[in-house]
């Protein structure tokens, strides 16, 4: 029988997913060994119109994993259109249990070692003023290489990176894929901001929470499998959302007067590095890369958010 002082906390694991299915059978495979008990956690898994099955093998997954233990939850919501990655997480967020207190926010394509809840829950009980907690993340195909650390931004020069830290740290943003979050953080914010759609959605949210008085700590003592390709994807669509994203947080985090600073910094050395980054990366010169990138830019500027037909 549990104690009511040691009484496990009630967790809603969430996850957006896309035409995954292998890689989201997989996940589920992770959070059903967690050393954590089911009958205080519930998964719910948003599909945004997946055309590969997905339905069907989350179905029969969560009719084989409840053979072995009583799960407080397992929904699999459907969508009909492709709502994006921060739109469909705000909807999860407004479909959790009321008995919740804290959300794993997860992507579909990350794997999750045994003790992944007990360790993170730790670092909150440790302090009532953390908000957010995030492990390090590795390369499912390069365990030795860090994919997401321990994320800084500079809203006065739009500089963003990442620091692959050895100890517990305090940041402004943990990666979005893996992201254990306090309820009331979510109550308190209201959710995700949906102009994102998809890409620096967790940025946004993080430098929220901070501003209402909350701690973002990175954990690198957890390591979860994140199954990307190194560097990341190079889609235009992809290049579009990364830089029009990056401009948006600044432009809804920063004050006047870092605006006023960042964004000529910004046209000056940063979008000649995003070419010349792309000449790098291509070796060569891809003129559809450019202007996606100054379209990304300005329609930065001039606020144009949410989901953009290219």
């Amino acid at each position: 029988m549990i104690n009511e002082v040691n009484k496990p906390h009630f967790i809603s694991i969430v996850m957006p997913t896309l035409n995954r299915s292998e890689d989201l059978i997989r996940c589920l495979g992770s959070i059903n060994k967690l050393d954590y008990p089911k009958k205080y956690v519930e998964i719910i898994v948003w599909d945004n119109g997946s055309t590969d099955g997905t339905q069907a093998e989350v179905s029969r997954a969560f009719k084989e994993i409840e053979k072995d233990e009583d799960w407080k939850g397992l929904n699999l919501i459907q969508s009909k259109e492709n709502l994006g990655v921060y739109t469909s997480r705000d909807e999860l967020f407004n479909s959790i249990s009321p008995e919740t207190e804290y959300v794993l926010s997860l992507d579909d394509d990350v794997f999750l070692p045994p003790d992944c809840l007990n360790t993170l829950l730790g670092e909150f009980h440790s302090d009532s003023e953390i908000g957010i907690v995030g492990p390090r993340t590795v390369y499912d195909m390069r365990l030795d290489m860090t994919a997401h650390g321990a994320g800084f931004v500079n809203l006065w020069i739009g500089r963003y990176r990442d620091i692959d830290a050895g100890s517990l740290m305090e940041c402004d943003y943990v990666i979005g894929c893996c992201m254990l979050i306090k309820k009331q953080v979510v109550s308190d914010l209201k959710g995700f901001d949906r102009d994102y759609y998809t890409s620096h959605g967790e940025v946004d949210f993080c430098l929220k929470a901070k501003k209402k008085g909350y701690k973002v700590l990175y954990d690198p003592r957890i390591v979860v499998r994140h199954n990307v390709a190194m560097g990341g994807t190079k889609t235009l669509e992809r290049i579009y959302y990364l830089y029009r994203n990056k401009l948006l947080v600044i432009r809804k985090n920063a004050s006047l007067f870092q605006k006023m600073i960042c964004f000529p910094l910004y046209t000056i050395f940063w979008v000649p590095k995003m070419i010349l980054d792309s000449m790098r990366f291509h070796r060569g010169i891809r003129l559809d890369e450019w202007l996606v990138m100054f379209k990304a830019a300005r329609h930065a500027i001039v606020n144009r958010v949410g989901k953009v037909d290219l």
